[in-house]
């Protein structure tokens, strides 16, 4: 199983990094990072539709979609997260739309499944385009997306040398209190360093943002469990090996990237 993680890892890692790298070396690099986002939001949409069926994919798709092509009017006025506001919005009439022609998919799990689609997934990830907005957008997204990927390496490696009491064993029967405070510690001293020496926070606003990003990183990854033991499922799909589908592997970003952008607004407000 970890022989198949790190050769996961290692396919998506120079595909993600490149992305993020294109933006800052050139001109469309926003776009081919809207284009990321996108295809992600498609992937997921599918993931979603299978797992919560009669959820139809065209409706999970539009409903994470929105979030994310709303952002772009308002965004270039600053004001991205009216947009994000407004796709969730219609997002609910476009989920009219899709109950009314389709009667067999007239269920409150489909309902719900759709508003999982925009709150869970369309959201956040429109929420990557803002921060890429932002001063340091390059650096401000290699921090939420590596970031979680640091907290989870430490949460594993102290898990496995360390770990003797489970956290949430109703959750996540395998992760424990030892291995999140390692992935907790790791994240911090790494995402903290980067904070301080490219982004010129303090040590205090620095050491705030390794943690925020670890917490909130290991509280997607528990929202994902939680989904899946309500879904009686192992893994949402089966598009990476190891990771099972791409919804596990970008569990802990989702609420990662809205939790960083929020947190840098309230360094701006103080």
């Amino acid at each position: 199983m970890l022989r198949w993680r790190v050769a996961t890892g290692l396919t998506l890692a120079p595909i993600v990094l490149g992305a993020i790298a294109l933006g800052y070396w050139s001109s469309f690099g926003y776009w081919t990072l809207l284009a990321l986002v996108l295809v992600v939001v498609a992937r997921s949409a599918f993931e979603l539709a299978r797992a919560l069926n009669p959820l139809p994919f065209v409706a999970a798709l539009g409903a994470g979609a929105m979030p994310v092509l709303f952002s772009l009017p308002f965004g270039a006025n600053g004001y991205g997260s009216t947009g994000i506001l407004a796709g969730a919005v219609l997002s609910l009439p476009w989920t009219l739309l899709w109950l009314a022609a389709r009667p067999e998919a007239r269920t409150l799990r489909a309902i719900l499944a759709i508003l999982l689609m925009t709150l869970w997934i369309g959201v956040p990830l429109a929420h990557m385009g803002l921060l890429a907005g932002m001063k340091n957008g390059v650096t401000l997204i290699l921090i939420t997306v590596v970031g979680p990927w640091i907290s989870d390496a430490g949460a594993y490696f102290a898990g496995l040398f360390f770990g003797r009491h489970l956290l949430f064993p109703s959750l996540s029967p395998k992760k424990t209190v030892e291995g999140s405070v390692g992935g907790l510690l790791l994240a911090t001293l790494a995402i903290g360093w980067v904070s301080y020496q490219f982004l010129g926070f303090t040590i205090v606003e620095s050491v705030v943002m390794g943690a925020v990003v670890s917490v909130f990183s290991q509280s997607g990854d528990l929202f994902e469990s939680l989904l899946k033991r309500l879904l009686d499922l192992k893994d949402l799909g089966r598009a990476l090996p190891g990771h099972g589908g791409l919804l596990d592997r970008i569990d802990s970003i989702l609420f990662t990237i809205p939790a960083v952008y929020y947190l840098l607004l309230l360094y701006e407000i103080l």
